[in-house]
């Protein structure tokens, strides 16, 4: 009987830490991402979700109307290839998946203090899911850089050749 009252109080400060982490880690992106925004020099695409999902059904654009539909997002101004990055790799939005593809896009070249960041917040506070951006940093080097292309003059491309051009059928 004591054994099981230890194991379910466990259980339950486990999982309590588990939502603190992720209602903190949450937070802390949603702060350092607006910082981000507001220091990012490139131009917004000026492209609503609605528009994305007219273009025909087997390009990039569409699937990342589709992508922004099915999490009810609307594309962030001068932010929209991070979404481009989620529809290419199959990253998820969760946090942790968030933090993977951040690793995904380290191994693949990609150097921002947001990216660091959020690495760093993956090993600190994410050890569970070490295999997990240790993977996704070997994906990304071994796909063609593409963490710096032009994905708005490209969104009416096909995505199987376009995943294709980039070696990312793969993952």
């Amino acid at each position: 009987m004591t054994k099981s009252i230890f194991l379910s109080l466990n259980f339950e400060f486990q999982s309590a830490l588990i939502l603190i982490r992720e209602l903190f880690v949450g937070a802390s992106f949603d702060l350092s991402s607006r910082i981000y925004v507001k220091f990012k020099r490139t131009e917004s695409w000026g492209i609503s979700r609605k528009e994305l999902l007219q273009y025909p059904e087997n390009t990039l654009g569409f699937y990342l109307g589709c992508f922004l539909l099915k999490h009810n997002f609307e594309p962030q101004p001068r932010c929209e290839n991070h979404d481009v990055f989620h529809v290419l790799t199959g990253y998820q939005t969760d946090t942790a998946q968030e933090i993977a593809l951040q690793f995904f896009l380290y191994g693949n070249g990609k150097r921002s203090a947001f990216l660091l960041l959020a690495m760093f917040a993956g090993y600190l506070l994410y050890p569970d899911h070490y295999k997990t951006f240790k993977k996704a940093q070997i994906k990304g080097q071994n796909t063609k850089t593409l963490h710096d292309f032009n994905y708005k003059e490209s969104l009416k491309s096909s995505i199987i050749t376009f995943k294709n051009t980039f070696n990312i059928n793969q993952l």
